[in-house]
């Protein structure tokens, strides 16, 4: 299953997404959050409503009184992650399902973010993963690895320039990260190709590999 628009969801659903964007306008956050809940359960595909599901969840978030403290939140959230996880290479859209109930109950998880991310990369669904991971870097931005995450994801979503800056900001906190620098490499590579420089000698692997003399194009 690819990602899909709004529009080549069936007329039902498509009539949802209008309700739960105008409950979320009209403040009726309850409402608009169980009707994106419901189009995804069907559609999870569907980024549009998981966008707008997410800017609701943080709203209800940002309102809510009597949460509980965060370090009680991460106990009672790993026993999601830790299910999640382990499905995530046999069972992705029970990994999927998982970040998503996360989610549900703390936006602003990290963790279930990720697992959001790597769930989408699994069901081939690049975007959303660019989705999950930046909003992972925009909570947890001094964290590298939170960068790599994002570099590959950009990188599978055909953006080779954002997954050449993401891994240069991963370095620029750990030097010398071996999977940034992977990363980096292969989005020079990529954006070479794209500006038909590739054809200048050497072959893939050679290039792949650092065995180019080219510089990387700057951004």
């Amino acid at each position: 299953m690819s990602e899909v628009l709004v529009s080549a969801l069936s007329f039902t659903l498509q009539k949802q997404a209008e309700s739960a964007r105008a409950a979320f306008e009209r403040g009726k956050l309850a409402q608009a959050a169980e009707l994106c809940a419901e189009i995804l359960a069907e559609q999870p595909a569907c980024l549009t409503v998981r966008k707008l599901e997410r800017a609701i969840l943080l709203k209800l978030a940002s309102i809510r009184s009597g949460s509980l403290s965060k370090m009680v939140q991460a106990v009672s959230n790993a026993p999601f992650l830790l299910g999640g996880g382990l499905k995530l290479k046999e069972e992705p859209r029970a990994a999927l399902a998982a970040a998503e109930k996360l989610l549900r109950r703390d936006p602003q998880s990290t963790a279930a973010l990720a697992l959001l991310g790597q769930a989408a990369m699994a069901l081939g669904w690049p975007e959303t993963a660019v989705f999950a991971c930046e909003a992972a870097t925009d909570l947890e931005h001094d964290r590298p690895d939170r960068w790599v995450a994002l570099s590959g994801a950009y990188l599978a979503a055909g953006r080779a320039k954002d997954a050449g800056h993401a891994a240069d900001e991963a370095l620029r906190l750990q030097p010398a990260y071996a999977d940034a620098l992977v990363l980096q490499r292969a989005a020079a590579v990529a954006v070479s190709m794209a500006q038909g420089k590739w054809g200048q000698g050497g072959d893939f692997r050679a290039k792949l590999a650092g065995g180019s003399t080219e510089s990387p194009p700057k951004p």
